[in-house]
């Protein structure tokens, strides 16, 4: 009785020792570890470049309002050609900056987000959905604009539950004059 105790006892733990199969266990588990994290790289890659995209988009839309100049305010306004020699002499007041016409402004964002939802397939990449207009704001100074949009992703993981993102870009803009003095188009300072 002893001796088939000792035998199995034996039997037992030439399993235990055996090493057969503990390979492909580890191979099949750190392939499944990859897939999952390239699955999570992709989903990551496509929130990132859907940013980019619509960030992109909401610059060109409000680069379009910016462009609108209110000759009025521009014209007589207090920055005038004695100010600007004063500046550059060190003594005249700050530049109020390019004021633009909210009105004219506001057209042009129009047409902008129309020609944008005209050419949406080229200008945005197809896993971004429901593009739609959260803030426009002119202050005859900045022009904001805020998209939204919601993201598709190419992989929805089991243990995430996630397969839309929503997205928000908001951009300000507004125009600068370039520093210097400009004499004949030639600058001088």
């Amino acid at each position: 009785m002893e001796l088939i105790i000792r035998k199995r006892i034996q039997k037992y733990f030439h399993l235990i020792s055996d090493d057969r199969g503990s390979i492909s266990v580890l191979t099949i588990a750190l392939f499944l570890i990859t897939v999952c994290l390239i699955m999570i790289t992709t989903n990551i890659t496509t929130v990132t470049v859907a940013k980019r995209n619509l960030t992109q988009s909401a610059e060109s839309v409000a680069q379009r309002g910016a462009h609108f100049l209110d000759e009025e305010a521009y014209y007589t306004g207090k920055f005038n050609v004695i100010t600007m020699a004063q500046n550059l002499f060190g003594n005249g007041p700050q530049d109020p900056g390019v004021p633009i016409d909210c009105d004219q402004a506001m057209a042009g964002i129009s047409e902008a987000l129309s020609d944008l939802d005209r050419d949406s397939e080229l200008l945005i990449q197809k896993g971004v959905n429901n593009l739609e207009v959260s803030e426009i704001s002119c202050d005859g100074r900045d022009i904001k604009v805020s998209l939204k949009a919601m993201v598709s992703l190419p992989f929805q993981l089991p243990f995430l539950n996630l397969s839309t993102v929503k997205l928000e870009s908001s951009v300000t803009t507004y125009n600068q004059r370039n520093n210097g003095f400009y004499l004949f188009g030639y600058r001088i300072s």
